[in-house]
């Protein structure tokens, strides 16, 4: 009987609603608690672009239970946002910008440095975990992204690429649609360890430390 019920349950994550899109819920992480060398925030005025187009995606799970599911993922706008909340805690003033500015614009304009932020991939496996009477879905979420910085006095003076990861699970629930949470915590986690490393190679440049008052 036992074998009977765990039968129909995969069955049942299998059929029962195919073709459902789950939406990734995604929040911002921003990162407040960035190691740095230094007591004081970076002195000066900067001016910040974030790429964030490869933080949407549409993913679809391994294997065949929940195959037929679609778990659309929107994090540029949360990308974006948690950029700007870390850097300002990091910086004496920053200002977001649609497009980066060139040397000559960044010094008629007051800026000490142009910040480039962009998000070059993001990663992410989901996979069913079938239980005895139930199941879960993990979420395995690797997020790459790159900082640079252009300042005005010496130009390219910080270019690094980093990588946050993280994993989530929550209960398949009865038409997969945990998957969409599992990716949402997941994604928190990522993007917050994404935000602290790139936060890092911010406050600690010493090219970036050299000539503050330039």
């Amino acid at each position: 009987m036992n074998i009977f019920l765990r039968t129909i349950s995969i069955f049942a994550l299998l059929f029962l609603s195919v073709g459902c899109a789950h939406n990734a819920p995604i929040d911002i992480a921003p990162s407040y608690d960035v190691y740095s060398n230094y007591d004081d925030k970076m002195p000066g005025k900067f001016a910040l672009t974030v790429d964030a187009s490869e933080m949407t995606k549409e993913i679809k799970p391994d294997g065949f239970v929940c195959s037929a599911h679609t778990f659309p993922v929107d994090g540029a706008s949360a990308f974006e946002t948690s950029v700007l909340k870390t850097f300002e805690n990091l910086v004496e003033e920053v200002v977001l910008l649609d497009n980066p500015l060139n040397q000559s614009s960044l010094k008629s304009q007051g800026y000490r440095a142009q910040l480039v932020v962009k998000a070059r991939d993001l990663d992410v496996d989901l996979k069913v975990i079938q239980g005895f009477w139930t199941a879960e879905i993990e979420a395995d979420v690797e997020i790459t992204a790159s900082v640079e910085a252009i300042n005005v006095a010496q130009g390219k003076v910080l270019g690094a690429t980093i990588e946050g990861d993280a994993d989530g699970k929550a209960p398949a629930g009865a038409f997969c649609e945990g998957g969409g949470k599992a990716i949402g915590i997941a994604m928190q986690e990522a993007m917050k360890e994404t935000m602290e490393r790139l936060g890092e190679r911010l406050t600690n440049a010493r090219r970036m430390r050299e000539n503050e008052s330039s």
